[in-house]
């Protein structure tokens, strides 16, 4: 199947920073929450939500940036156009995400070693169940708005919120064991319940931003697109080319969501040079039909159809 886009380019950049907006607006709201009943009952591990918090709010700051640049049209200083930022945004989310969850893990052991008497269970299990709830309808939302641009700073964005709303539910529950321990006497327990429940969350969430890292710095580094490219170009060969030409080599790297493709051709050395643009021209509409976005350059090279690459 081809990769189609299925927003034009001016519809993705406003829907992307629609979406800046609602990760804006929700960050801050969520931090004033979690900063205030952290306070108030004397919790690290709310204090360490807020914080969370923060990292999704300059986030959403820097794929604001990002999403100014990254639809600006090449120029001379960069031929390519700014498509890198994407996955450069995208990684350092990763980053920030992979951080979050190693001081969550900090502060967990912390508070296991020094152990913290909260003031209250209630408000915060009230406070953090809300804070979920809010959580999930911004992360249904990301998710849709990344389905309909195909944006990678999107879907690192909905698992960023993501990751945050199951550590507020986890937290909510925890402090509901707490609550619940409390009410049945069992003092000396409950200033363990919230940071073991934090250091499991924490665990639990790491293998999908070590995944985002680990394909935005291959893709940083300009190494192929998944999705099987050159056996797909050939395929278009097999269709367009009618056994006149085979592929001598064939290049590819992925900026954001463009893919810039070289290919050269060996061609029959009885093609006229009609023939051969004709043939350029039905060749470059069969590799966009058949990989959507992409930025092709197509060379011909006389002699033997004999392919390699």
């Amino acid at each position: 199947m081809p990769n189609k886009r299925m927003c034009s380019s001016s519809e993705v950049k406003r829907l992307q920073m629609r979406a800046v907006k609602v990760s804006i607006t929700g960050s801050v709201i969520l931090f004033l929450i979690a900063a205030g009943v952290g306070i108030a009952v004397d919790s690290i591990t709310l204090i360490l939500d807020a914080t969370a918090n923060l990292i999704i709010l300059a986030v959403a700051i820097l794929m604001n940036h990002a999403i100014k640049k990254i639809h600006k049209p090449a120029d001379e200083m960069y031929n390519f156009g700014y498509g890198k930022y994407e996955p450069l945004t995208a990684f350092l989310q990763g980053v920030l995400i992979l951080a979050t969850c190693v001081f969550a893990m900090k502060f967990a052991i912390q508070d296991i070693i020094h152990r913290e008497d909260l003031k209250d269970h209630l408000l915060p299990v009230v406070s953090t169940f809300g804070s979920g709830i809010l959580g999930v309808f911004i992360v249904l939302y990301l998710k849709r708005l990344a389905e309909r641009t195909g944006s990678a700073m999107l879907k690192v964005a909905g698992l960023h919120w993501h990751m945050d709303t199951v550590l507020s539910f986890g937290i909510c529950f925890g402090f509901f064991i707490g609550l619940a321990l409390e009410r049945m006497g069992y003092h000396r327990i409950t200033p363990y319940v919230d940071p073991v429940m934090a250091m499991v969350l924490a665990l639990s969430l790491v293998r999908d931003p070590i995944k985002t890292v680990t394909h935005n710095v291959l893709e940083l580094l300009d190494a192929a697109p998944r999705g099987n490219v050159h056996g797909r170009v050939r395929k278009v060969v097999d269709t367009c080319g009618n056994g006149s030409l085979g592929v001598h080599r064939i290049r590819a790297r992925k900026a954001g969501e463009k893919i810039f493709l070289d290919v050269i051709f060996s061609a029959k050395d009885n093609l006229s040079l009609v023939e051969t643009e004709d043939l350029a021209d039905r060749l470059e509409k069969g590799i966009r039909s058949e990989l959507g976005n992409c930025d092709v350059v197509i060379c011909f090279k006389k002699g033997s159809t004999g392919a390699r690459s």
